[in-house]
């Protein structure tokens, strides 16, 4: 395992460099940093760590999504979804949580289903909804 200046102590089982490009399905078992271009689909129980210089078009679908860099996609984060200063992304999010930090971009649609199933989380000011 690698350990990244800056991550809180969190060790990578896997990194993508900035100089590399991968096209497919990347799939991984704990936390994983990814600097370079995807294009595909990401899946994995744990951590994906989206770096400044990542550039990723594609269906995301970890525990958490911590983004600094480029996405465009759907990005299913089953535990949270953080938006990190300097990130873009352009697409869906659907998280129980959503952390977006001063200085990051997103355009697109949002949906945060709380663990009850048809739950609607509410915002400020409006009422939750249940659908069943």
């Amino acid at each position: 395992m690698v350990s990244i200046k800056g991550l809180g102590g969190e060790n990578l089982n896997g990194f993508m460099d900035s100089a590399t490009e991968f096209t497919g399905e990347l799939r991984f078992r704990d936390t994983f940093r990814i600097d370079g271009r995807l294009k595909g689909k990401i899946v994995s129980e744990k951590t994906l760590i989206v770096g400044e210089t990542a550039q990723i078009e594609a269906d995301i679908e970890c525990g958490v999504v911590s983004i600094r860099g480029t996405v465009t996609g759907q990005v299913h984060g089953r535990e949270k979804i953080e938006l990190l200063a300097g990130s873009k992304v352009y697409g869906r999010l659907s998280s129980p949580k959503l952390i977006i930090e001063e200085g990051a971009f997103f355009q697109g649609e949002c949906d945060m289903r709380s663990a009850a199933k048809g739950a609607v989380v509410s915002l400020p000011g409006r009422a939750a909804t249940e659908s069943r």
